[in-house]
């Protein structure tokens, strides 16, 4: 991999960066796991779950004209956690889940909004709960889901997840939804290689792709070592090469565990092209007063 200083950079420098740690809305709740778009009528818009009991979580949506004050809009979904959105050119969005949890082994859940206002009000036009294609449904999990593209008709849908091989580990696949009826599923296990080759030995989870300098790019979680909370790092993989490489992120503190990361490239408040990275800092490795999710973005400097 040939690595380009100035998106290292953008993606490591958080004192650098506008920063925003332990997000919250204006209710007060944590916004974990959070994926921010531009909002298509202004502003920004944010999906993210929190905590409502032991190994229970929703879903919900928000909206903010600055990227650091968030006003609660709608629970998009109950026993559901690490959200996406996506928003379509007819003016709807597309929102991807993990479904269940607390016992019961997850799964991928597709919630299709047809426009901004059923959105902000929490109504779905459509739902699809994916089967289990790649481990036993009622013993492993499938979920963490990313949503890589859409068809103007949405008609197909791809999405990344992970899948728990043989009970031991997350590893990454990918799916396709057809006439939101249909699905089908395939393991990647190119991405899990690129980690594996940095001893990554736990977990493998979420990532999101984003396009620079005409090449594309995933920011994926990798856990150094199963049930090692502190273990978790962020890393960037190249799709066309194959290879990954270890993000070393700076935050203000020090902090060490950073994963669930989540890339989108918008313009700031003042209207300057930026890359914004959301992720979340565990608690185990995390700098006092930094735990919990993070959000940060550095202009680019030219459109």
């Amino acid at each position: 991999m040939v690595l380009d200083p100035a998106l290292i950079e953008l993606l490591c420098d958080v004192p650098g960066a506008t920063a925003v740690y332990c997000v919250r809305d204006d209710r007060g709740r944590t916004m974990d796991t959070l994926k921010v778009i531009a909002d298509p009528a202004g502003g920004y818009l944010a999906v993210y779950h929190c905590g409502v009991g032991q190994g229970i979580y929703e879903v919900h949506v928000a909206t903010s004209s600055d990227l650091a004050a968030w006003t609660w809009r709608a629970r998009l979904d109950g026993f559901a956690s690490q959200p996406y959105v996506t928003a379509l050119p007819d003016g709807g969005f597309l929102v991807a889940v993990e479904a269940g949890g607390a016992g019961t082994p997850p799964w991928l859940r597709l919630l299709d909004f047809a426009s901004r206002a059923d959105l902000l009000a929490g109504k779905a036009s459509r739902t699809f709960d994916a089967p289990h294609t790649l481990v036993p449904r009622r013993k492993y999990a499938e979920g963490t889901p990313n949503i890589y593209a859409v068809s103007a008709d949405r008609s197909h849908i791809d999405v990344g997840f992970h899948y728990f091989r043989q009970g031991k580990v997350d590893r990454q696949a990918r799916g396709v939804l057809t006439g939101f009826a249909d699905w089908s599923a395939r393991r990647e296990p190119q991405i899990d290689q690129a980690l594996e080759w940095w001893g990554v030995h736990g977990n493998i989870g979420g990532r999101d792709m984003f396009g620079w300098k005409g090449r594309e790019y995933l920011l994926v979680e990798g856990q150094g070592e199963r049930s090692r909370w502190q273990t978790w790092r962020t890393y960037l993989y190249d799709a066309a090469e194959r290879t990954a490489w270890p993000l070393p992120v700076r935050t203000h503190g020090g902090s060490a565990a950073i994963a669930n990361p989540a890339v989108t490239l918008l313009d700031t408040p003042s209207g300057e092209p930026a890359l914004l990275v959301t992720a979340y800092l565990f608690h185990d490795g995390a700098a006092e007063g930094e735990g919990g999710p993070l959000l940060y973005y550095r202009a680019l400097g030219s459109p």
